[in-house]
């Protein structure tokens, strides 16, 4: 029986029979005289029979003949059989098998660790060599007893348990992209995951570090959703608009850059930052990824990486009726912000560092102040942006650690660890009214979590991490989902929601 414990994305972690997955089942070497390696998909019956002490019947689908899949089969293989625990057969290398339990691989096996042993193939984590070649590159118990098909099974068994590691840190995306660099078709079938997946199990917020280090990050699942919401969420107000450049530390307001500028120059208009690859408004420098990413800084921009935020930088200023555009920015920022708004009359402002003293007197002369406070509006934009409702009220706190009041009573609070507003009873009550981010569950005492089977309904649009209300005919509680709303309904078993708080449903 199949437990589902956290989700990240495609991928998951959990117990099947008391074994932690994504698993690794290890195959001997007897089976190999059982095997026509001339033939595919091999003998993918005989495998799932040996195993079936850990593999019930009809609880698991066997995707065979992996190898001769190309990219785009290769992920619609995974599409097809998406929410069943899935064994990918005679598929798993250290190079691959990130990407394999990243598309949604609950078991693989060792059979291609024998295999290649048997050819003399010796596995690095992400090569694979002739073993005449291999002598000082690894000194494992199993190399030093001369023992191949050891050596390729323990490399494959690290990989499967790093990833095991990693989905729980929320952070197997970050290295997936690094491994498929080594290999063209790993790449491309990234890629096409990325356009042509369905996206409902993908964590709107999480608690990792999002590297964007190459090609893939733009299309990555919080890259492309941030900067649409965001974009549908956005209501610029003032006339002006101010146009910065990030900063390594996060939130932006923070850094010492940000800090130096509010110091010098009176800012009380809309700011918009630009990074690669995202467009931060103000007003979401708080929602994830925007408060928890990190980026190569060189100095120079791809083109790509100046086309892409450009495109993004000119749908933003667009929704604003602006009447003047001051752009505090250089090097390639600037280059950004020249592609974008070429068909703009732009104030560029820095003149080599933009903490220079000329640069900000300049910009002080030019920058209105139209007596805007962002920090009024954090609450209302983000609200919109999590939950489609604004929550307003009174702010306290010392930024970025802010929380928001109406009426005495405490309404949300920004969870930094998450990028996202996690709210108390009074804005609990309002997401239940409306109907939405909800969760029905039986009539018992939920503890520190709440399973599937204890589901009664659920609103479809939650996914894994989202700040999710609970109730029954006689509690209300505020909690954190551990899986999406379709999956809260259609689970017969695995862990729902994680309990925060519970109150009388009065």
């Amino acid at each position: 029986m199949f437990y589902q414990e956290k989700r990240e994305g495609y991928a998951r972690v959990g117990k099947l029979n008391g074994k932690r997955t994504p698993l690794m089942i290890e195959l001997g070497d007897e089976l190999l005289k059982k095997i026509d390696f001339g033939k595919a998909p091999y003998s993918a019956k005989f495998l799932v029979d040996v195993s079936e002490d850990l593999l019930p019947k009809g609880e698991i689908f066997a995707l065979t003949g992996i190898d001769r899949l190309d990219a785009r089969q290769l992920f619609r293989a995974f599409e097809e059989v998406r929410g069943k625990v899935v064994y990918a057969v005679a598929a798993a290398k250290p190079v691959n098998v990130s990407l394999l339990i990243y598309f949604g691989a609950d078991i693989v096996d060792n059979f291609l660790a024998i295999a290649k042993a048997k050819e003399g193939i010796f596995f690095t984590e992400d090569y694979e060599i002739p073993v005449e070649e291999s002598e000082e590159l690894c000194s494992c118990k199993f190399c030093e007893e001369k023992d191949l098909v050891g050596h390729n099974t323990e490399m494959v068994r690290r990989e499967v348990k790093k990833c095991r590691f990693l989905i729980a840190k929320e952070e197997l995306r970050n290295y997936v992209e690094a491994k498929v660099k080594h290999n063209p078709e790993l790449t491309a079938a990234l890629r096409i995951a990325d356009f042509e997946g369905e996206k409902e199990l993908f964590p709107r917020f999480k608690r990792s570090k999002c590297y964007f280090s190459n090609l893939e990050s733009v299309n990555r699942f919080e890259v492309q959703y941030f900067l649409k919401r965001a974009f549908e969420c956005y209501k610029p107000v003032t006339k002006t608009l101010l146009i910065l450049p990030c900063t390594a530390k996060k939130p932006y307001l923070v850094s010492k850059t940000h800090r130096i500028i509010r110091s010098k120059v009176k800012v009380g208009v809309n700011e918009i930052i630009i990074s690669s690859p995202l467009v931060v408004p103000r007003e979401f420098e708080l929602v994830y990824p925007a408060l928890n990413y990190d980026t190569p800084v060189t100095g120079y921009w791809s083109d790509e990486e100046v086309s892409f935020v450009a495109s993004w930088l000119e749908k933003f200023v667009k929704k604003g009726n602006f009447e003047k555009i001051v752009a505090h920015v250089e090097g390639g920022y600037r280059k950004v912000v020249e592609r974008a708004l070429k068909d703009f009359d732009v104030i560029y402002t820095a003149e080599g560092s933009i903490i220079s003293e000329s640069s900000l007197k300049k910009l002080s002369a030019v920058l209105e102040d139209e007596s805007y406070n962002f920090f009024d509006q954090i609450f209302p934009s983000i609200s919109r942006y999590q939950f489609d409702l604004e929550f307003d009220g009174d702010v306290f706190g010392k930024y970025p650690e802010i929380e928001l009041y109406k009426c005495d009573e405490k309404v949300a609070r920004i969870d930094l660890n998450y990028g996202k507003i996690d709210v108390y009873m009074f804005a609990a009550k309002r997401l239940l009214k409306e109907k939405k981010f909800f969760v029905k569950i039986g009539n018992f005492e939920p503890k520190g979590t709440i399973f599937a089977p204890g589901i009664i309904e659920a609103d479809e649009k939650i996914r894994p991490n989202d700040t999710v209300v609970f109730y029954s005919d006689e509690i209300i509680g505020v909690g954190t989902a551990l899986m999406s709303g379709k999956e809260m309904i259609n689970k017969k078993k695995g862990a729902a929601v994680k309990v925060k708080r519970v109150e009388p449903l009065r």
